[in-house]
């Protein structure tokens, strides 16, 4: 519930698909397979369960339950992953050094551990990803010689069904296609991969095949129109944004930006150095990581936000290896000077940096240990009073119902079975929603005036809004009272916590 999007968007869909529907109501990331992900562990554990109610009820009922059960297997294949990228890794090309640079994907951005943990794409696209780029190193390059390997057509059909299963994942993973085309050795391969992707990308979507009308339709509104999610004007960018968006990416934080800058150099050295016999069989290599990052990187900067850039950050160790065999040859004749103290010299740059990584991740968490205060021990003693929910950005907050109405709302053409239980279990709870100012329940929109009128008390629960922000929200519930002016419509504070901005007041109508 302290982040419902878009764990509560994917548990409805999975949900969905858990209970024999073949019906998916958010395409926009798309996320198909992480939806079919969540199917398989609720259909698992409902099973397993005691309960003899229907799957929706049951995951309605318990969604954290659900929830806790699919970041587990989460936190699990990050671990299982991460092992298994190192020890292949390090089985093909016998250097630990490299094993354990691709093993770094987990501290380069405290975004990275947050999300892993949380039903949505990225969880799929961080351990996927990480295993992907080792794979695609160990079987395009030969670690000794730096020669380019000999890929055959089954390895290309490999590389292929990665690159569907992580475009059906989030369309952000697309660049992974340019990537290839510069590892791939000639047309024929290239045509072969292109081809196979879109077939396995087809095949990962199957649930989502009945909307792929919509699907495009999504994505060309993303393109054409310069706002976020395909509002605002119609053109591609709009420029001032744009150019504040991709400043504050390179500003945002000093590893993303030193690790860029690392990749760009070994591009640079590599392109002045083509002709040299090491620098050749590289640089398309390097070109392929370099272009791939920053075709996502001016992607994002159109609708910036620093999560949508995990694929580039899982793109990182693969560049950084191969920055490292061109800064090694281009440095020869420096290193051979050195080349006694080559390896204490290499593993004290590396556990230094390692070292400042868990270092920079640590003074994090503080700042993001979610702390409840018990909000529903103050609410249930009013379980007759209407309560409203009046939440600020992503409906985050300690009752269910806001998280319950996200999923409910991207859950497509079952929202109507939904909604009978869902108003059964919760008859007296309403979410405001502050930039409508429309009063929601579950699937209707009712006048706020008429729920004040009728209802001697309601209770007003407010998160994420400052005291200015809340005395406007309460004088707006005040305003629809008939009652209000007379000083028969007055506001009862019930609970404040100021450190996490959450308030309780109850509305009182005198005059009823």
């Amino acid at each position: 519930m302290s982040q419902p999007d878009p764990c509560y968007i994917h548990l409805f869909n999975g949900m969905n698909l858990a209970g024999g529907h073949m019906e998916i109501g958010n395409i926009d990331n798309p996320g198909i397979t992480i939806q079919c992900f969540a199917a398989i562990v609720i259909f698992i554990k409902h099973v397993f369960s005691s309960s003899h109610l229907p799957v929706y009820q049951d995951v309605i009922l318990n969604p954290e339950s659900y929830l806790y059960v699919c970041s587990l297997l989460l936190i699990t294949f990050l671990i299982a992953g991460n092992y298994w990228v190192g020890s292949y890794v390090f089985r093909h090309t016998g250097s630990p050094g490299t094993a354990m640079v691709f093993q770094l994907v987990p501290l380069i951005h405290i975004g990275i551990v947050q999300r892993v943990v949380v039903l949505g794409p990225e969880s799929f696209i961080i351990t996927v990803s990480s295993f992907f780029m080792a794979y695609l190193y160990c079987k395009c390059l030969d670690n000794r010689t730096l020669k380019k390997k000999q890929i055959t057509y089954r390895t290309v059909i490999v590389f292929a069904i990665f690159s569907g299963f992580l475009i059906a994942t989030k369309y952000t993973c697309a660049p992974v296609i340019i990537l290839i085309l510069f590892f791939l050795q000639n047309n024929r391969q290239r045509l072969l991969y292109v081809g196979m992707s879109v077939l396995s990308f087809l095949f990962f979507i199957i649930p989502a095949l009945p909307k792929f009308q919509n699907m495009y339709h999504w994505i060309w509104a993303l393109f054409s129109h310069d706002g976020i999610y395909g509002a605002g004007e119609q053109r591609v960018v709009n420029p001032s944004l744009f150019l504040k968006n991709l400043k504050d990416i390179f500003l945002t934080d000093i590893i993303f930006t030193s690790m860029y800058a690392i990749i760009f150099v070994a591009f640079i050295v590599a392109l002045i150095n083509r002709k040299r016999t090491q620098a050749m069989p590289l640089l398309p290599l390097i070109t392929g990581v370099w272009v791939s990052i920053t075709t996502l990187i001016l992607a994002v900067a159109k609708h910036c936000d620093f999560h949508y850039l995990i694929f580039a950050e899982c793109c990182f160790p693969l560049g950084l290896v191969i920055a490292y065999k061109i800064f090694s040859g281009f440095l020869s004749p420096l290193i051979k000077s050195f080349e006694k103290y080559k390896q204490k010299i290499a593993y004290s740059l590396f556990a230094a940096t390692c070292l400042f990584l868990v270092i920079e991740k640590i003074r994090y968490i503080p700042l993001h240990k979610y702390q409840p205060v018990g909000i529903s021990n103050y609410v249930d003693k009013y379980k007759t009073v209407p309560l409203i929910i009046c939440v600020n950005g992503i409906a985050a907050c300690e009752r269910k119902e806001a998280a319950l109405y996200l999923g409910y709302i991207y859950s497509g053409g079952l929202r109507s079975t939904y909604f009978s239980f869902l108003q059964n279990i919760y008859p007296n709870t309403y979410l405001y929603s502050v930039d409508l100012q429309a009063l929601i329940y579950w699937e209707q929109t009712i006048p706020l005036a008429s729920l004040a009128e009728k209802n001697k008390k309601v209770l007003v629960y407010l998160k994420g809004y400052d005291e200015a922000k809340q005395q406007n929200l309460l004088h707006q519930f005040c305003a629809n009272n008939r009652n209000f002016g007379t000083g028969q419509c007055s506001e009862q504070l019930i609970f404040k916590d100021v450190k996490t901005l959450q308030s309780i007041y109850m509305i009182n109508n005198a005059n009823e």
